[in-house]
């Protein structure tokens, strides 16, 4: 009896242990791809990522943490009711230099692609598009609300 409880346990255990697993191997949400398409990942080298991404780390880590506080602050100051236009403009400056840094990186990555790897990623993010675009169109389809015929004027 106890050693059939001892085996459930452990058999429940790993189930979870698979279920997470399989959880945490996908990502929290959905399509937070970034500048780089998921597809690059398969022709760029783990070692050749990462020796990009790691020249550049502590220099992510301040924009980020920039961001991070710009956007406090504006926080903040909306809660206190005070005004908020330089708040926005040191925001709007974070993001922004986090994106150039982004696409500086993005570009790295992409430099290490031959031509024939670049026309590979071309069409997969076609198909990918396709694909959103079909996926969209389908919960659009089963949304519950009804939809005017295709041209009439509605």
């Amino acid at each position: 009896m106890k050693r059939r409880f001892g085996l459930s346990v452990a058999g429940g255990v790993l189930a979870v242990a698979l279920v997470s697993g399989a959880a945490y191997a996908h990502g929290f949400g959905g399509d937070h791809h970034g500048l780089i398409p998921p597809i690059v990942g398969h022709l760029v080298s783990h070692d050749q990522m990462r020796a990009i991404f790691e020249a550049d780390k502590s220099n992510l880590k301040s924009l980020h943490s920039a961001a991070r506080s710009a956007n406090e602050q504006l926080e903040n100051d909306l809660i206190a009711g005070k005004d908020t236009t330089t708040d926005l403009q040191a925001v709007q400056t974070a993001q922004n230099n986090l994106m150039a840094e982004k696409v500086k990186l993005a570009q790295q990555v992409l430099a290490t692609l031959t031509t024939a790897q670049r026309t590979q990623v071309s069409n997969f993010m076609t198909q990918w598009r396709a694909l959103k675009q079909q996926q969209w169109q389908l919960f659009q389809q089963y949304d519950g609300a009804p939809q005017a015929p295709q041209g009439s004027g509605e």
